[in-house]
Formats: C-alpha cells, structure tokens, sequence
C-alpha cells in the first residue's frame, strides 16, 4: 500500500496537469520521509479516473488509519528465503561480547564537545552495560551468526570477553 502510495504522489508530480494531481495534494514539499504522507490530503472522487484506485472508498479508509511512523522492528520472515533477518542498526551501535552481554557508547559522545567539560568528554568516551532486557531484545533483534564468539587480532574487548567473576559464567576454576 505505501509502494502504491509513493507511487501516485510520483505520478501527481510528474504530471501536475493530471486529474491525479487534482486528486493528491501535499501540504509538505519533501516525500522522502514517511511522516510526509501524514500530510496528504485527497480531493473528492469525482475528479479521480474510474480505475484509479484512489477512487475506492476502502482504499481510502485504510490510507486513513495507517500510521506511517518509522519502525526497526526485526523481519521474521525474508520474502527472497524466509529466514529471519538482523536488524542492522543494532550491529552498527552495540557490541556483543563472548558471554552474552551487549556494550555501547554512551548517547551524545559526539554533539557539541565545546561545551562540555574534559571529566565530561572522558566519560563520553566509555563503554557502558546493556540490562538484561535490553541484552534479550538485542538477542531476539540479530541471528546466530551474530550471537556466536568472534575473534579479533589485537580485541581492545579481550578483557571483558570473559566473566569470572559471575559464578554462572566462570571457566576457570577456583583457586583457594
């Protein structure tokens, strides 16, 4: 519905003398973002061509209730095999390390350093722990391959790849 969407506001644009054009007005110039068709407004029918599906009243009761608000929700399904897909933003800003726990920057580290103070810059540059509801939302969001140990040359992370300090999570034995 959104590719048919997209595609008609297209069309109007290319060919404003059209009565698809007299059809679909945009109240914003950009229709690159989806909050952009918020703003459609659509004139009566009677200047739609019969077979334009814009003139089906269904049609436009769906186009009305869909809310066109940007989501990274997982794909489950793929349409090409139908397997589950990462969500791509995840493996761009968190790191999951060997025991199953997910670090990130921490938020803002990069805006506006003018006005921030040097302990303030210093604790920007440091990691921080993911929850653990935050750990099993990133583990539902990326597949196996992502959840397996990778090994690096020269892993600044090495250190934090094991946990002996968690009992669960300890390999090594106990010296006493």
């Amino acid at each position: 519905m959104l590719r048919f969407l997209s595609t008609a506001v297209r069309y109007a644009r290319c060919l404003p003398a059209s009565p698809l054009h007299n059809a679909i007005t945009l109240t914003t110039k950009d229709v690159r973002h989806f909050s952009a068709f918020k703003n459609i407004e659509i004139q009566p029918r009677s200047l739609l061509p019969q077979n334009s599906l814009l003139a089906n009243k269904q049609i436009l009761d769906i186009l009305m209730k869909i809310d066109f608000t940007p989501t990274r929700s997982v794909i489950k399904f793929s349409l090409k095999k139908g397997k589950r897909k990462t969500v791509k933003a995840v493996i761009k800003r968190f790191f999951r390390l060997h025991w199953g726990g997910w670090i990130r920057t921490k938020i803002g580290r990069h805006k506006k350093l003018w006005k921030k103070s040097s302990a303030n810059k210093r604790r920007l540059r440091q990691h921080v722990f993911c929850n653990s509801t935050q750990n099993t939302l990133l583990d539902k969001m990326v597949t196996k391959y992502w959840k397996r140990p990778k090994h690096y040359v020269e892993d600044p992370y090495a250190p934090y790849h094991t946990r002996e300090e968690f009992h669960f999570t300890r390999k090594q034995p106990i010296q006493k």
